[in-house]
């Protein structure tokens, strides 16, 4: 077989392939073969058709066929041959037949990047505090003591910062109501009933302070000016006028951090509430040390080299970023309008994080087979239950989807990336 290999680019690679006339007709006769024990003709027995009658009957069936099993063999054969690393599917350009003669083609490939590896061993990654103050433990406390607040109401006197001011709001830009103008944006357009918390970093900028003074009852007309990165394009540096009226003024009074406390809380005493407190603290604390140390590792390597990276292997990743990316908006509630607002900035977002993820499992792949990292079926299973337990479903059901979605080789790598980091971290220097 002939075989002609042409660079296009680093990692893409012309593939011209001549098949020999002799594997051409044994192929061609081995598919004819096959045809004359299927065929059905009107005059013979299933199978027993002279196979000049088959031949004639069938040629163009047969050819296509011929084509079907040869073009696959002689293109694996040719990449084993040459031992190319391809990560991309074939195009099967330039196919060209003559029956009992020939057959050749060509085809485009990606190939995975050559490079040389950076250091990898020993990183000096930055030690992560995992030190619980006490100050932190009271915030905690304070925090889950908020969450049991009773909001009363404030005595006869004007609303203040901190206090909760039950308002209703309705907003005009121009003179038109935002309502009609982003109905996308209901909640900053108009609301009822809302519960303003009186504090600077609240509902909108400067929203706070112009309500201070207002008595229950009273109605007042401020002014917003929206910040030039806000969500709503429409809005984005803008003034608006909202008529605000309050009608109540409540305070958030929270139950005392004592014993009864911890024991409404937790069935504990304070002291071992607040032993528990620290020791889930100081175990996510480590979590995320962990996390950041192993991001540290990934941005350290893919910072180290630079090769070029197959396009096809990119646009997989950032078309499987992209939506994502829009899931997670819209799992949050962000509104088709915006994301479409912002689409090209999701889509660069996406193609910077997929040309990282992209880098780092060449460089992984690389390090496993030099450090001889495998990843035995066994791993793999264990790594499936841990998905069908998050997911609350059973094992083989969760083997069952991924086959149907063929993602057994996309688990794989992961298991791989996060095998490899493994080693490094074990093998990195903290300061």
């Amino acid at each position: 077989m002939n075989i002609t290999v042409e660079d296009v680019s680093p990692c893409k690679k012309r593939l011209k392939i001549e098949v020999p006339a002799n594997r051409v007709q044994q192929a061609y006769d081995r598919v004819a073969t096959d045809f004359q024990k299927q065929a059905r003709i009107p005059g013979f027995r299933p199978g027993h058709a002279p196979r000049t009658v088959v031949l004639k009957k069938f040629q163009k069936d047969i050819e296509s066929e011929t084509q079907r099993t040869l073009v696959p063999e002689a293109y694996q054969e040719a990449i084993n041959e040459k031992k190319l690393r391809v990560v991309s599917a074939p195009e099967i350009e330039d196919l060209r037949y003559q029956p009992g003669l020939s057959l050749s083609f060509s085809t485009m490939v990606e190939l995975a990047p050559e490079f040389k590896l950076p250091t990898y061993k020993g990183l000096v990654l930055k030690k992560q505090d995992v030190e619980v103050t006490d100050e932190e433990i009271d915030k905690m406390l304070q925090n889950l003591a908020d969450q049991r607040a009773k909001f009363d109401d404030a005595p006869e006197r004007p609303v203040d910062m901190d206090d909760f001011a039950v308002i209703s709001y309705t907003g005009k830009l121009d003179g038109k109501p935002l309502i009609e103008l982003v109905p996308e944006a209901k909640h900053f357009a108009q609301n009822p009933q809302f519960w303003l918390w009186m504090r600077s970093e609240g509902f909108l900028p400067k929203f706070a302070e112009q309500c201070v003074g207002m008595k229950k009852g009273e109605t007042k007309e401020i002014e917003i000016e929206f910040p030039a990165d806000f969500p709503h394009a429409a809005l984005a540096g803008k003034k608006a006028q909202y008529e605000v009226n309050l009608t109540d003024i409540k305070v958030k009074n929270s139950p005392p951090i004592d014993d009864a406390f911890a024991q409404e809380v937790a069935k504990m005493s304070l002291a071992d509430l607040k032993v528990r407190a620290r020791e889930n603290m100081e175990q996510e604390k480590k979590n995320q040390a962990e996390r950041s140390s192993r991001s540290e590792i990934v941005q350290k390597l893919i910072s180290a080299v630079e090769f070029e990276l197959p396009p096809s292997a990119v646009d997989e990743e950032t078309h499987a970023a992209v939506y994502d990316i829009v899931a997670e908006n819209q799992a949050r509630g962000v509104s088709p309008n915006i994301l479409e607002e912002k689409k090209d900035e999701i889509f660069s977002n996406a193609a910077k994080s997929a040309k990282e993820l992209v880098k780092f499992k060449f460089i992984a792949v690389q390090i496993a087979e030099t450090e001889k990292i495998e990843i035995t079926n066994e791993r793999i299973a264990q790594h499936l239950a841990v998905l069908a337990q998050r997911e609350g479903i059973t094992l083989e059901k969760m083997v069952d989807r991924v086959r149907k979605n063929n993602a057994f080789g996309a688990i794989r790598q992961q298991i791989l990336q996060q095998a490899v980091v493994d080693f490094l971290l074990k093998e990195a220097k903290f300061e």
